[in-house]
């Protein structure tokens, strides 16, 4: 799902080029009656109608690259999820063999038989776990067990080759981990330059807009694309943004 922060800006970005590219023509002829009076001899009026097209079709490609970029990342965090449950059932395997062993080692040769393996309780986090598991393998592999106290054996060097399997398996899933996590940064890096590409396009272009508009005697339709002082990279409008004093005096009646 796209986040609600590329959403708001994507609806505002629309707003903008749609008025660049409709009113072009129109925003021109307003303000070539406004300034052609004072061209100087020789000189021409420029293509306003151009640059406001041009500027919405940077802005879309920045909308598009933003848009695109946010889509990235959610679907790099969407593949996270077999991983995580691989690592999670990997972490479960080592843990329950751990409790196991401790309950084999007390039950056959007594607590403190199982004190000298086992340096502590298991811990929950997986790579803590992994090294806890490593600990007591090298540990099974060395301890001196007293007499058993009932008529039964531990395998020890069976019991440390499991063990390190185990550890293996829980490992491979955490390097996974670990490289989703780099990547997943990456792609959100990407969002974030997007982001703050279009912030700074949208920025400039409704403000270019906007006072182009004006000018040209389309005040209802530079409010509609003057940029938000209090969200980046959305129109005033779409932000909420309060109605300065006196704007309802200012309309002419454009469409």
């Amino acid at each position: 799902m796209a986040a609600k922060q590329v959403t708001d800006r994507e609806k505002s970005a629309n707003a903008v080029v749609s008025a660049g590219t409709t009113h072009a023509e129109a925003t021109a002829a307003g303000l070539g009656k406004l300034l052609k009076p004072h061209l100087a001899k020789g000189e021409s009026l420029p293509d306003v109608g151009l640059v406001m097209i041009l500027v919405a079709r940077a802005l879309e490609a920045a909308k598009i690259k933003m848009v695109e970029a946010d889509a990235a990342h959610e679907a790099e965090l969407g593949d996270d999820d077999a991983i995580r449950e691989a690592r999670d059932a990997a972490t479960a395997a080592l843990s329950d063999k751990l409790v196991e062993l401790r309950e084999v080692i007390v039950g056959i040769y007594g607590s403190a038989a199982a004190s000298s393996v086992f340096p502590g309780p298991a811990p929950q986090d997986p790579v803590v776990l992994s090294r806890f598991a490593g600990e007591v393998a090298t540990a099974v592999e060395r301890v001196k067990l007293p007499a058993p106290r009932i008529k039964a054996k531990l395998d020890l060097a069976e019991t440390a080759t499991e063990l390190r399997a185990l550890r293996a398996t829980l490992d491979a899933a955490i390097k996974e981990i670990a490289k989703e996590v780099r990547e997943a940064q990456a792609t959100l890096d990407e969002k974030n330059q997007a982001l703050a590409g279009y912030d700074e396009l949208f920025g400039g272009g409704a403000t270019a807009m906007t006072g182009l508009l004006r000018l040209a005697g389309k005040a209802n339709l530079a409010a509609k694309v003057k940029p938000s002082t209090r969200r980046p990279g959305q129109t005033a409008s779409d932000a909420g943004d309060p109605a300065p004093a006196g704007a309802a005096a200012t309309g002419t009646g454009d469409k």
